[in-house]
């Protein structure tokens, strides 16, 4: 069937569907939750934590600085933003296509980024999210909707329209209200005003994609402190990091840089075991820097981490030396106190990995043309849940086409005994910070002693003047809840190409 003549079915059939079948029992269960979240189960309102159990009726909400991620028994994953409300209408699903599978969302408000499992896949004329704008259908993808209420978004300082946000990140949705309907594809994003048709945004609004730090899964706790000695046990994936957006400021706010003559204002990756992920500037007023010999990070305090070498060892240190002021460096062993703030619970990894890599904030970049980046250096990838040490094969090489403000890696490659992970994936370049977050890159693994992956991501930024360096930060989640990371710096290559 036309995706857009089943989704126009699927306004005159809603009711006949919810009818159906009120109650199925189990729906899927809670991955994690952090913060305040929880289900609201007739006139009960029921904590959430991992391992909880979703019943059809459920409706999720996430309070503020809280956040959840939900696997449905088709193995669909959901994504819930701070501040949403999360219904689950009718959903039934007995492992196969019978005619009696269905998968009815409602989202009442905020927002979710969402992989539709086998129903999506085999029957997906039987999905449906529905909102007071508009219904969506679907054919097996990766989206992302955000609600915004009359005077909540914002694009920078100005207040966008009130509606429905979204964007595709693989396959295809049709969105569809009386008043039109309209089709997205990979990449693609819309918007649907009260009393409007969808229509088609050209470029990803920020807000779309607030960001969460949880790389790997963590178990909900009471608000304090959690001390995570080894990797958590509860399997199932995690929320990819959503795409930072760093805004360059003409306040200097220079760090020096021991031992170097080159100064800042910077930009930081600091990637650690388990959660810590930062991506920051020296024009952020709450982030303070450490160092000591050329350009060592022994210190990192923002908003949200409290990092801090202590006794432990700094390893596999290098810099450039060149205009870009690229330097990196891993933390490793006892010693060192790594503290990050996730809603109301602070997650320690005292004594865990920590990788980082910083730069001078790119300035002067090209309007146009594309240029190859080549490897210069980084730190050993580390497996957070083998404890292994392994060797960055291959850098691969990132192509940057600053006409489409595009970037591209090929061919990454880290080793681990038996096991090669290699990464290949794009992301746009936005205020010459990317992510792959949304869409995410293609993580693979070769050898007999692979572990099954879950994603592969990375992200970084563009150094110094015409932007002649990058800093780069890699991950891989696996299923058993590890990450394996590390930081790479890359230059321009000689005339432009490697």
């Amino acid at each position: 069937m036309n995706l857009l003549r089943h989704c126009a079915l699927a306004l005159g059939t809603a009711l006949s569907l919810l009818a159906a079948g009120a109650a199925w029992g189990e729906a899927g269960k809670v991955v994690f939750a952090v913060g305040d979240v929880a289900a609201l189960r007739g006139t009960a309102r029921v904590p959430l934590a991992a391992g909880a159990t979703l019943e059809v009726g459920d409706t999720i909400v996430t309070a503020a600085q809280s956040h959840a991620q939900l696997r449905f028994t088709d193995d669909a994953l959901v994504a819930l933003k701070p501040e949403s409300e999360f219904r689950i209408e009718q959903y039934n699903f007995d492992g196969r296509q019978d005619g009696t599978e269905v998968a009815v969302f409602r989202l009442v408000k905020g927002g979710f980024r969402t992989l539709t499992g086998q129903i999506g896949k085999i029957s997906p004329d039987r999905y449906q999210l529905l909102t007071t704008q508009a219904t969506i259908g679907i054919r097996g993808t990766h989206y992302q909707v955000q609600l915004c209420a009359p005077e909540q978004c914002r694009e920078g300082e100005a207040v966008v329209r009130a509606g429905m946000y979204g964007g595709v990140y693989d396959g295809r949705i049709a969105v569809v209200n009386v008043f039109g309907s309209n089709e997205f594809s990979s990449d693609e994003y819309f918007f649907v005003a009260d009393g409007e048709a969808p229509q088609r945004f050209l470029a990803p609004p920020s807000f779309l994609s607030d960001r969460l730090k949880t790389r790997s899964t963590a178990a909900s706790v009471a608000p304090g402190d959690m001390r995570i000695a080894n990797p958590p046990d509860n399997p199932g994936p995690d929320e990819p990091l959503a795409p930072f957006t760093y805004q360059a400021t003409e306040d200097l706010n220079l760090i020096p840089s021991p031992g170097s003559n080159v100064t800042g204002p910077f930009a930081i990756i600091v990637g650690s075991d388990v959660d810590t992920l930062e991506l920051d500037a020296t024009t952020d007023p709450a982030l303070r820097l450490t160092f000591s010999g050329p350009g060592q990070l022994t210190g990192f305090v923002n908003g949200s981490l409290s990092a801090q070498l202590g006794t432990a060892t700094l390893v596999d240190t290098g810099q450039t030396n060149t205009p870009d002021g690229l330097h990196w460096g891993r933390w490793q062993g006892t010693g060192s106190t790594i503290a990050q703030t996730l809603g109301n619970t602070v997650v320690h990894n005292d004594g865990g990995n920590l990788h980082y890599i910083y730069g001078v904030v790119a300035t002067q970049l090209p309007g146009s043309g594309q240029v190859q980046y080549g490897l210069v250096g980084g730190t050993r990838p580390t497996d957070s849940g083998t404890g292994q040490v392994g060797t960055l094969l291959s850098g691969g090489i990132i192509s940057v086409n600053f006409t489409t403000a595009q970037l591209a890696l090929s061919g990454l490659t880290a080793g681990f005994g038996s096991a090669n992970y290699t990464l290949n994936g794009t992301a746009s370049i936005i205020n010459g910070s990317f992510s792959t977050a949304g869409g995410g890159a293609t993580g693979a693994c070769s050898g007999a002693g692979c572990q099954t992956l879950i994603a592969g991501n990375f992200l970084g930024f563009l150094a110094g003047p015409g932007g002649t360096g990058i800093g780069l930060d890699y991950y891989f989640n696996t299923r058993t809840g590890s990450v394996i990371e590390g930081v790479a710096g890359y230059r321009q290559c000689a005339s432009g190409k490697c």
